[in-house]
């Protein structure tokens, strides 16, 4: 094969380093949408265990205006994170040809990504498990509250699951787009030249759906 089929390494650079950025953009906006709800939640049970004497309608509608404040920024965020997705785009459903000295530099930064990988992976696998802990938390007031009463202290409880389940997920997402992305280049896992081939026949129909 000769060299002008070859991927050059500055293009293979652009590409991981446009991922990377889209990485932490796209995380961040998944993170935003499921702690959009977090203030309207603990505003309703502040109020509904008068906490706070402000009307049930008034605390709903601050908790809304932020929500959907929330969900704006995770809207502008994942618009910016597609842009750098489009950085040679190609690469996820074409073969990449690498020359053996390009492989060698992408492996072995893929090798020292490895370690960042799991670290990322147990944060968000470790907040994952400690979000269940604010809501089993509850059955500690089954005998202090009364139904009605509790049932307001969860729906802050909740609040503070939705957090714990949002850093999670950054994590998660954040490094899974990074992993992926050398996946993509050395044509690893679920990027091998059949499975990339299989994936462009399914982009098209998923377009015109």
């Amino acid at each position: 094969m000769s060299n002008e089929n070859y991927i050059s390494y500055s293009a293979t650079q652009d590409f991981l380093s446009a991922r990377r950025r889209s990485s932490t953009l796209i995380a961040s906006g998944v993170m935003l949408c499921i702690f959009s709800p977090i203030v309207l939640l603990i505003l309703i049970s502040l109020t509904r265990l008068d906490i706070l004497t402000w009307s049930i309608n008034f605390a709903t509608g601050i908790g809304v205006i932020v929500l959907l404040a929330f969900i704006a920024a995770a809207v502008a965020l994942f618009i910016a994170g597609n842009r750098w997705l489009k950085v040679h785009e190609n690469y996820e459903y074409e073969d990449c040809n690498l020359s053996n000295n390009v492989r060698e530099k992408i492996i072995k930064e893929n090798k020292v990504y490895e370690n960042q990988h799991m670290i990322f992976k147990i944060i968000g696998i470790t907040f994952c498990i400690l979000s269940a802990i604010p809501l089993m938390s509850g059955a500690l007031f089954v005998d202090a509250l009364a139904s009605s009463r509790l049932d307001d202290l969860m729906t802050g409880f909740s609040s503070a699951t939705l957090l714990l389940v949002g850093i999670d997920v950054f994590f998660l997402v954040k490094t899974n787009i990074i992993h992926d992305s050398f996946n993509i280049i050395l044509q690893l896992d679920d990027y091998t030249s059949e499975k990339k081939a299989g994936k462009k026949l399914i982009e098209k129909y998923a377009t015109i759906y």
